[in-house]
């Protein structure tokens, strides 16, 4: 995702690769932000690729896991526990609202989804916290924009090192404010744009953030489109199969030809259309009876044509073959070789397609090395857009009463960080043969490689702590109810058990 912007393209002229990487960004990005708009909307493969980056870096929204330094603060283990109930819980409750979002359409899961999507599509996505008035008691809202609405203070304004791609920077090159691109109340483009601050000088809270993910350069201003480096593979590729399916449907208009030899009578006439301009019969009887007569044939044929040639002449057809003898081979070739170049690091054509046709062992490392890979961009996306939310709603909640947490008002900013700390869980990996991935999962844990709370994660994308604590209350309910647990309804019954049932049917 982090490179050149001006990446993709292909012309008669060399390619320019500018010594500063942010050199002309605005005109670059704008151009790659319009074509992966088009890839996404208007081919499938560029919309297979966005979903599945999507779906298996966040899923359904990632969950948060609050992860306080207890050591570090000073607290008991009941303290901590504590903290750890009330925190996750509100958390649920207030982000799983629609009042967190600006525009009150969102909760916070969903916005999840629209920030990672604005990444892959746009490049980056500005993000908005704030705060609502004193007649809210200061409650928290975010906004999430397209990073397509961040540009430079007039449409044509050039880069310079002060404000290159919508983004102002102080002496020392940090970023101080951005510039949003201003609307009208129907959303018509003005071409102009509003000065918004990072940092409130009010308060010292950071309001607007741009989140890019996976920048190689430590420098690079804007983030660029993860389809960047392949998008025109995309359109060559659709080009081919239009073009494919084009000459499809030509074949399938055959065309019959019929050739007579040299001083041999006339060519026949083959339609009744023809034999009515002809012979001018007055009625469809006399056509058929000229027919009978053998004045004329009829050749009949479904779609295409029927054509005539004069004597001594013959038909020669110029007919291009198709670039790949087996089209299907040919699509899942290209489908691979784009897969390869997309982002930091490619995705598995198996996980685009959500088809998995080779042995256990080969998906299994396909899907474990990708798995690496969504760990990684899932891990930046939750620190650049997670971990500030959950920060700003827990934050309120403490001041607010809500959510116990000693010390916390008191501490200093480090002391505040430890007791905010939060890990997020995302959808767990795809299992092909769940029972080999549970024998693997036990193995780790008798090894001491792993623990309980790793593998339920990994596994199921769910909490541990809340795993143990269903069980128990569903163990307590099936023993209230009177009820066996059974978790292995495959083992054979005993000797001494299958007599037993065999007197009781008996019986």
């Amino acid at each position: 995702m982090g490179s050149e912007y001006n990446t993709s393209g292909r012309s008669n002229v060399s390619a320019h690769y500018p010594i500063d990487i942010n050199e002309f960004a605005s005109v670059f990005i704008k151009r790659l932000q319009d074509k992966t708009t088009k890839a996404v909307s208007e081919t499938a493969i560029g919309s297979m690729i966005i979903n599945a980056f999507t779906s298996f870096t966040i899923g359904e929204g990632l969950e948060p896991q609050a992860s306080p330094e207890s050591s570090a603060l000073g607290w008991t283990e009941e303290q901590r526990s504590t903290f750890i109930t009330q925190a996750e819980s509100f958390f649920r409750r207030y982000a799983g609202s629609k009042r967190i979002d600006h525009y009150g359409k969102s909760n916070f899961y969903q916005l999840q989804a629209i920030a990672l999507r604005n990444c892959l599509v746009d490049g980056d996505s500005l993000l908005h916290r704030s705060y609502r008035s004193k007649v809210h008691e200061y409650e928290p809202y975010i906004q999430v924009l397209s990073g397509r609405w961040v540009r430079n203070p007039m449409v044509s304004a050039i880069d310079t090192k002060e404000i290159t791609g919508g983004v102002e920077f102080d002496s020392v090159g940090r970023e101080v404010a951005y510039y949003i691109a201003k609307t009208t109340e129907d959303r018509t483009d003005t071409l102009e744009s509003k000065k918004v601050l990072k940092f409130n000088p009010k308060s010292g809270f950071m309001e607007y953030d741009l989140i890019r993910l996976d920048l190689r350069e430590s420098n690079q201003v804007r983030g660029i489109p993860v389809l960047s480096p392949v998008l025109e593979d995309i359109f060559d590729l659709e080009t081919f199969k239009a073009a494919y399916k084009a000459k499809a449907a030509n074949q399938a208009l055959f065309t019959g030809i019929i050739t007579s030899e040299k001083d041999a009578p006339a060519a026949p006439v083959s339609s009744i259309d023809t034999i009515k301009k002809l012979a001018n019969p007055t009625t469809a009887e006399e056509a058929k009876a000229i027919i009978e007569a053998g004045q004329v044939h009829d050749v009949n044929m479904g779609n295409g044509n029927i054509i005539a040639l004069n004597p001594g002449e013959k038909w020669q057809t110029a007919e291009s073959d198709a670039p790949a003898a087996d089209f299907a081979q040919f699509v899942a070739s290209e489908l691979a070789h784009i897969c390869a170049g997309v982002g930091d690091g490619g995705i598995a054509a198996e996980m685009v397609l959500q088809k998995y046709n080779n042995n256990y062992s080969a998906s299994r490392a396909t899907i474990a090395g990708q798995e690496k890979k969504f760990r990684n961009l899932r891990s930046v996306f939750a620190f650049e857009f997670c971990d500030p939310i959950w920060e700003q709603v827990i934050d309120w909640a403490i001041r607010k009463g809500y959510v116990e947490a000693p010390g916390y008002l008191e501490g200093d900013w480090m002391f505040r960080k430890s007791v905010l700390a939060c890990t997020w869980i995302g959808p767990s990996p795809i299992n092909i043969d769940p029972k080999k991935e549970v024998e693997a999962h036990i193995l780790a844990i008798n090894a001491g490689l792993e623990t309980k709370e790793d593998a339920v994660r990994e596994m199921y994308g769910r909490d541990y702590e809340e795993t143990v604590e269903r069980r128990l209350h569903e163990k307590e309910l099936e023993q209230s109810l009177g009820l066996a647990e059974d978790l292995n309804p495959d083992t054979e019954p005993s000797d001494k058990e299958e007599e037993e049932n065999n007197e009781q049917k008996t019986e």
